[in-house]
């Protein structure tokens, strides 16, 4: 069971998914977490203070997020693993479309705000330590910089779609494509 903090942190991720950093005020937070005015106010005394604990949630709720899917999810070879990666996106761009329009409003914050890169940096970190055991485990003779380069082409990827939609039905096949193209393209 979240706590009420939580519960607000919740609220704010809710608040910039669906409508941007300049939508994110107490104010707003209190009414989506339908709360009391004032409430998020108590807790994170200014917007910055706020956006800072928004980002260490946003950390906090991904990693639990991915140690679940490392948990259920282990790939034996490039197909299972574009399959998987294409779930993943399919996720992020449907039933889970405000989390990650809130998770690229949080690194353009980063990137004017440096002091919130950490977070952020670990979280990206440690997703990307489990993934790079995924193509270890697929036979990829450089894991780590072809987790690397998969990583980054599917947050390309997703954030192309999230603002030039294309038909999702041709996703499946461009990452098994390039999953495929760079697990074997010899590290």
């Amino acid at each position: 069971m979240p706590s009420r903090q939580e519960e607000l942190l919740d609220a704010a991720i809710g608040v910039l998914g669906s409508q941007g950093v300049r939508a994110l005020t107490h104010r707003a937070v209190d009414a989506a977490a339908g709360m009391p005015l004032g409430s998020a106010a108590n807790y994170f005394k200014t917007k910055d203070a706020l956006i800072s604990a928004v980002v260490e949630r946003f950390a906090e709720r991904d990693r639990v997020a991915w140690q679940a899917i490392a948990g259920f999810v282990q790939p034996s070879d490039p197909g299972e693993l574009a399959a998987a990666l294409t779930a993943y996106v399919l996720r992020a761009l449907g039933p889970e479309r405000p989390v990650t329009v809130a998770r690229y409003g949080l690194f353009v914050e980063a990137a004017l705000r440096p002091a919130l890169q950490g977070h952020l940096a670990d979280s990206a970190a440690e997703l990307r330590r489990w993934a790079t055991q995924w193509l270890r485990a697929i036979g990829s003779t450089n894991p780590t910089a072809d987790c690397t380069a998969i990583m980054d082409y599917l947050d390309g990827l997703i954030l192309h779609e999230l603002a030039f939609p294309g038909p999702p039905e041709e996703l499946p096949a461009a990452i098994d494509r390039t999953v495929r193209t760079l697990c074997t393209a010899g590290g």
